[in-house]
């Protein structure tokens, strides 16, 4: 099935719509150039309660979410605290994909060939256990078309995934250890039956879906029907259990583009109906997304806007309260880089699954698991990860991003958002605009999230955002949902 090239999708009159909605022209945001704060100036300033609920809406489950590692800030410090210097590892164990994203980071798709062995997985596995990991991320491509030739003919999709999930698990409980699995799955080969086998293992599950329009979502990954087998897949899901039975959790996972931004609170009232979490992802500079995707892409006030819409329907319709402060949904934050790692397929280990490269710059990889005398103890252990660490947690920004600024970062509830996108994008504070950043040593330095809403309240303290703006953005995607209707109060003005 990997090798199956990928059908792309005509562009037909009704999806020329969908593509270009007109929804940012470019203008500038800003009636003036944005200024650092000034001492003392604050862009969030949290209460003891305020602190206290994210913590606990963070605290109620192991969080799926991407980058979250499994566990909350808190839990996760004290672990380092505790001598544990690895927490999680991403194996990204194929390149291949049944997809072919517009915006993919990794350049995933059929043809595509590199894998990670599976003796490979299974030697460091054995040493994860020992090393005191206690999350692991498969990841792709799609981890369903992930195949071993040593391993010999697949059974079915799947196959050889299975057997790599039934090998933690059994080198783990061989040490009278457990430890959670979660793989990010774009859901369209989940048959019944792979559906019960991730039911069975227990396995979190990270998901793809972008739009319920399904022309739209047809385009976004070039196959044609792929909406209609994504919705086949959630079923299978569902009725396996996931949604309903707290130990089977999914995490839908939406990129957030110029093409997805109308339909996107229809979708969270879907995903939320179904008993799902909702994790939104703005789209920004990295990989195939650097053309039509950010060019015409969303920006701060988007996505400020968009969550404050979302507070709202899940305060009025699902019983959640949470007030919208940092660049992901529910306030999450990247807990990756603390004390994760990320392998990618050609064996090079990094910080993150998005982070620079060795072709852009050698800081943020830290070995190749191919390379002679490999061993991850000495990787968790050499000088090199421990100085990025601890530069990481030093990279604090001009503008949003740092502790005398943002209480989300003084309380450890924030590190300045996600690194990927402070590396490949920045805000022209000219504009207030989203623009390519050629600086890919921000993901550790002066890191900055440029599509957080932290950029939008600066900008409205200083009195330089542009009249309307707001409001004029939340008309818009209030007005184009055809599922809010019914919901109270929805079109009253954007509270400052």
């Amino acid at each position: 099935m990997g090798n199956v090239p990928a059908c792309r999708v005509p562009v037909t009159p009704s999806l020329e719509a969908l593509l270009n909605p007109e929804l940012f022209k470019k203008e500038p945001l800003f009636t003036s150039p944005l200024k650092p704060p000034q001492k003392g100036e604050k862009v969030h300033l949290l209460s003891e309660e305020d602190v206290n609920a994210i913590r606990k809406l963070r605290g109620a489950v192991v969080d799926l979410h991407p980058g979250m590692g499994g566990v909350t800030p808190d839990k996760l410090i004290a672990m380092i605290k505790s001598g544990i210097r690895l927490t999680s590892i991403d194996y990204m164990m194929t390149r291949g994909c049944n997809f072919e994203c517009t915006w993919c980071f990794a350049g995933s798709g059929p043809l595509q060939k590199e894998y990670l062995p599976f003796q490979k997985l299974a030697s460091i596995t054995q040493e994860a256990a020992k090393l005191g990991v206690t999350l692991f991320i498969l990841t792709g491509g799609e981890p369903l078309v992930y195949r071993d030739p040593a391993l010999g003919q697949q059974k079915g999709i799947g196959d050889h995934f299975f057997r790599v999930v039934k090998m933690i698990r059994d080198t783990y409980s061989q040490q009278g250890l457990s430890a959670k699995i979660l793989t990010f799955d774009d859901v369209a080969l989940i048959s019944p039956e792979i559906a019960k086998r991730f039911a069975e293992y227990e396995i979190g599950l990270c998901t793809k879906g972008d739009t319920l329009a399904p022309e739209l979502q047809d385009y976004k990954v070039n196959q044609v029907g792929a909406f209609d087998k994504m919705q086949r897949g959630y079923k299978n899901l569902v009725d396996a259990g996931y949604g309903r039975d707290p130990r089977l959790r999914v995490v839908v996972n939406s990129v957030l583009d110029h093409t997805t931004f109308d339909g996107m609170l229809d979708l969270h009232l879907w995903v939320m109906e179904n008993g799902f979490d909702h994790s939104i992802v703005p789209v920004h500079y990295c990989g195939n997304a650097e053309n039509e995707d950010q060019e015409a892409g969303v920006h701060s006030p988007h996505v400020k806007v968009l969550y404050d819409v979302l507070s709202e329907i899940d305060r009025k319709r699902f019983g959640i309260e949470w007030k919208p402060w940092s660049a992901f949904p529910y306030n999450k934050t990247c807990n990756r880089n603390r004390s994760g790692i990320h392998i990618r397929a050609n064996g090079d280990v990094t910080a993150c699954s998005e982070s620079p490269g060795p072709e852009l710059t050698g800081r943020y990889t830290f070995g190749n698991i191919f390379a002679p005398g490999f061993s991850l103890e000495k990787v968790v252990k050499d000088e090199k990860l421990e100085a990025y660490r601890e530069e990481f947690k030093r990279g604090y920004g001009t503008f949003v991003c740092s502790p005398e600024v943002c209480d989300l970062y003084a309380h450890d509830l924030c590190l300045g958002g996600c690194a990927t996108r402070s590396a490949y994008s920045k805000i022209d504070i000219q504009t207030g605009l989203v623009v390519k950043n050629e600086n890919f040593h921000n993901y550790s330095e002066k890191r900055e999230d440029p599509l957080c809403p932290a950029w939008t309240l600066l900008a409205m303290r200083q009195g330089i955002l542009r009249e309307g703006l707001l409001d004029n953005i939340r008309h818009r995607i209030i007005s184009r949902s055809t599922r809010l209707k019914d919901l109270e109060g929805m079109e009253h003005s954007i509270p400052c």
